[in-house]
């Protein structure tokens, strides 16, 4: 089987000047910094990137990923497929835990899973949808019963699919997939997920108090222990981590100090800061997880029709694009190289799933401005990092465009803590943007693009409805990545890496590519 494409670059550490300083001891504390507020930790209902990364510390799912982007053994010890992967069997850890002792069992797997595709819970995972029968049953068609999921004893859990997907492990990683205590559930009386006093845990960390989780403006934060009743397959080295909401702005000002200084103890840079960050004796890992290209912006009143936005893409020049980065590696789509079907790669040889460059589209500009009662193509802005790589390239789009648009464009460069504030808000004309995969299947990165998604980049009934009916095999994936690609709202250039910094003293933390970081390992000195 084809092994996602992980490069992990450590690299050397400060030389010590007293003996036995290099020795990496647990029991430690850690602490990370969220870049969006949590106000529910339901994995039933999860709806961004900082609640999931501290649910996959608090509970454990059937399966993790490593950060080879595998599958490996969570709750479930091991699994098996039928002959065409439509049916799965999980055997699960017999000595599974909740977080008050209470046994886990493969109940609360088919409770958690039934919940989330509840019509009561009020959100329809999309990546519970190919269960047989989730649709049906999410519609309100349907009742529990007829959910292909089914407890054949306390450890052995079976999932039956509408079609083949042999892939379907990896994604009993997600937030969704976590199991659910229908007793413990029922006794919070609306509350569950809510407050650390709400919330019955399996996973290597747990609440410790009920202060744990500090809601107040300003200090917000959440401050998860090692949990006592965890029996998973490593033992859990770190002691506590912290998850900051609100903290210094320093530590984006000055992150490499914050990581030397040891008040970080991972974060994730720029590859200009990561290379900073090496020479200063941190830790460095560098995941294939990513695509950078032009993100146009749908819902400014510029570039709310379609056509008009094509012309932004078909009159780029790619060679010239990629001559601005001396080791640029194409993007063969918005797929990045983590992404696998069955093992191999997403992407066959020579595969061009992007809009290609049509010399002759100008042409058509007259006429579309007559439609639109335009009289001229508009100006736009675009937003990008302030580093020399990132303006080259910007620049490559507006010599572009300057020449085959009949008008002037403009770049804006800003810190990346405002780029990602203007994205987020919708702040922005168009962009120089890196997708991340977040996960490891199509559906991970195609359901970036969906009206509900953080950040919303398209908002499109069509191409919700697209989504909510893919039938999750090869076809249906590549399917929806057409009609992504006929809204021209994203234009893949580089595959890129998304950089983590470790803090000098820190050894153990990994990071995955369905943007897990796990602290199981972790330890200091």
């Amino acid at each position: 089987m084809g092994k996602r494409i992980v490069s992990v670059l450590l690299c050397a550490l400060l030389l010590c000047l007293c003996a036995g300083c290099g020795s990496y001891k647990a029991n430690a504390s850690f602490t990370y910094l969220l870049e969006q507020n949590v106000t529910s930790l339901d994995p039933q209902t999860a709806s961004n990137s900082a609640a999931e990364l501290v649910i996959s510390s608090l509970f454990e799912g059937l399966c993790r990923i490593d950060e080879d982007g595998e599958a490996i053994p969570g709750v479930a010890r091991s699994w098996e497929a039928n002959s065409d992967s439509t049916e799965f069997t999980f055997h699960l850890r017999r000595n599974a835990q909740w977080s008050d002792g209470t046994p886990l069992t493969a109940q609360d797997f088919v409770y958690g899973i039934t919940r989330a595709l509840s019509p009561a819970t009020g959100s329809t995972p999309g990546d519970l949808l190919l269960i047989r029968g989730a649709k049906s049953f999410a519609a309100g068609e349907g009742d529990a019963s007829t959910l292909g999921v089914v407890a054949e004893d306390e450890h052995t859990l079976i999932i039956r699919l509408e079609k083949s997907n042999p892939d379907f492990p990896a994604l009993t990683a997600g937030a969704h997939y976590m199991p659910c205590s229908q007793a413990y559930f029922e006794s919070c009386q609306g509350h569950y997920g809510l407050s650390s006093q709400y919330l019955l845990t399996n996973g290597p960390f747990t609440f410790g108090s009920a202060y744990a989780w500090q809601t107040d403006s300003g200090k917000r934060s959440i401050t998860v222990s090692r949990s006592d009743t965890y029996r998973g397959e490593r033992r859990v080295q770190a002691a506590s981590v912290t998850f900051l909401i609100d903290y210094d702005e320093a530590y984006e000002t000055d992150p490499v100090t914050a990581l030397t200084s040891g008040e970080v103890d991972i974060l994730t840079l720029t590859e200009t800061l990561a290379q900073q960050a090496q020479e200063a004796g941190c830790g460095v890992i560098a995941l294939d997880d990513a695509v950078t290209g032009l993100l146009l912006n749908p819902a400014s009143d510029k570039l709310a029709d379609a056509t008009l936005r094509s012309l932004f893409f078909k009159t780029l020049n790619r060679q010239d694009l990629l001559a601005q980065r001396g080791d640029a590696v194409e993007a063969q789509g918005i797929m990045p190289a983590c992404v696998l079907w069955d093992g191999e790669p997403y992407y066959a040889p020579g595969t061009q799933a992007y809009t290609l460059q049509d010399t002759e589209a100008a042409q058509g500009i007259p006429s579309l401005l007559r439609q639109l009662d335009l009289e001229e193509m508009p100006s736009i802005t675009v937003l990008c990092a302030d580093d020399p790589e990132s303006v080259a390239v910007v620049n490559t789009f507006l010599a572009a465009w300057n020449s085959a648009l009949g008008n002037a464009f403009n770049l804006e460069r800003v810190s990346p803590s405002t780029f990602q504030s203007r994205i987020a808000s919708g702040n922005y004309e168009a962009a120089l943007f890196t997708l991340r995969a977040g996960g490891t299947s199509p559906y991970d990165v195609l359901k970036s693009f969906e009206s509900t998604a953080v950040p919303t980049l398209l908002e499109s009934p069509e191409y919700d409805q697209a989504l909510e009916s893919l039938t999750f095999d090869l076809a249906s994936y590549q399917t929806a990545e057409q009609l992504l690609q006929e809204q021209y709202v994203f234009y893949p250039i580089f595959q890129d890496k998304t950089y983590y910094a470790t803090s000098p003293d820190t050894r153990g933390i990994t990071v995955a590519p369905d943007q897990s970081v796990s602290f199981i390992g972790a330890k200091k000195r």
